[in-house]
């Protein structure tokens, strides 16, 4: 399994921009997902989610404090370097996630995003 994530990694990586990184997990696994762009500390780091359809993006995590109103936040958590853990993963896991940096109420900086693929 892990040389197989190791290649999906490396194609996955050569075959897309240089700001979307691809992350392929287990159901039942814990994921850690990278925050390229985040700043010297969390408290600007906003955590957006949106599964691969039309449906409007969920708000994780906001200045760097976790949201409770959203369905997984049992499960979140956002590490030292402005990554986001999250325990357990399902297959409702899968999408996209955005990290943003905001100062002072503007975005900087471009967003970093990630592609969560669940394999089960």
């Amino acid at each position: 399994v892990t040389h197989f994530y190791m290649l999906l990694t490396l194609l996955s990586k050569s075959t897309s921009g240089s700001n979307a990184d691809h992350v392929f997990i287990s159901s039942g696994e814990n994921v850690r997902l990278p925050c390229n762009n985040a700043l010297h500390d969390c408290k600007s780091t906003t955590w957006i989610y949106n599964r691969f359809s039309h449906l409007a993006a969920v708000e994780l995590i906001a200045s760097g404090i976790k949201k409770k109103d959203t369905e997984s936040h049992e499960r979140l958590s956002l590490g030292s370097d402005c990554s986001l853990n999250i325990k357990n993963i399902t297959k409702e896991d899968y999408g996209y996630y955005i990290c943003q940096q905001y100062v002072n109420g503007q975005r900087h900086g471009d967003e970093a995003r990630v592609y969560l693929h669940v394999l089960h």
